[in-house]
């Protein structure tokens, strides 16, 4: 057996799909693309890239906050939008939400595969134990 975590934080509603919302591994934390669904998976805000950026960043911050983390300790993410018209408002709700911090960032325009959902992130992060180590 691998020193793999899984987490999979408790207020989530069930996974839609066999995955875990993160795992840690070697001093990472591997966070699962996320996306703005509520507790009960519904679509919060369809097709509102601003608020579903914010919702979906506080998710992750919900799933790093499991293993001791916080945005700040993310250190590159991917995110997948429709197209490129939700980039403005994205940005605006990224900029927001990290302030000053700056991970290492790639944007792919790809479908998704919920209606409504317009912006989904995956992201890793450095895992607070592991940090102690460096």
């Amino acid at each position: 057996m691998s020193d793999i975590q899984i987490v999979n934080p408790s207020t989530f509603g069930p996974a839609l799909f066999p995955y875990s919302q993160a795992t840690v591994a070697n001093g990472l934390v591997f966070v699962a693309g996320q996306v703005a669904l509520d507790d009960d998976n519904n679509v919060v805000a369809p097709g509102d890239a601003y608020e579903q950026t914010l919702h979906t960043l506080g998710r992750i911050e919900r799933v790093l906050a499991e293993v001791g983390g916080t945005l700040d300790d993310i250190v590159t993410a991917t995110v997948f939008v429709p197209g490129l018209e939700h980039l403005p408002a994205f940005n605006k709700a990224w900029s927001e939400k990290f302030g000053e911090h700056r991970p290492a960032r790639a944007t792919v325009v790809a479908g998704l595969l919920i209606d409504g959902l317009v912006v989904e992130v995956q992201s890793t992060a450095i895992h607070q134990i592991g940090r102690a180590h460096v």
